[in-house]
């Protein structure tokens, strides 16, 4: 099973999103920032989910400070409304997502397992 890190600083959610995920990945989880940065220095993560909006950053932070180490992990970051985000997440090799797409999951799934070039 792939390695995927979920960061989301509510529990209740982040709770939810690992339920869910399980079934299809290893599921790592931070509740912040630098939770997730100590998770990415001792495990080898295979992609990463993030909210935008947390008590210690945001996942646009994490996202740099990940490109700053030269992982080049498949990054999902994820707000309930702020489409603005989506260019400069795409700016760094990421995906953006609304918590509330109801094909969510399928796009986490999408991102930890990209389809074959041909």
């Amino acid at each position: 099973m792939k390695k995927l890190l979920i960061v989301d600083d509510n529990l209740d959610f982040l709770g939810f999103l690992v339920s869910i995920l399980k079934q299809h990945f290893e599921v790592y989880e931070a509740s912040g920032v630098k939770e997730a940065l100590q998770v990415l220095e001792n495990t080898e993560i295979e992609a990463a989910c993030a909210d935008f909006n947390m008590k210690d950053g945001s996942g646009l932070d994490l996202l740099r400070e990940i490109r700053q180490k030269n992982l080049t992990i498949p990054f999902l970051l994820m707000s309930g409304d702020d489409t603005m985000l989506e260019k400069e997440t795409e700016h760094y090799g990421a995906v953006f997502c609304c918590k509330t797409d109801y094909d969510f999951i399928a796009k986490v799934k999408a991102l930890a397992n990209p389809e074959p070039e041909t």
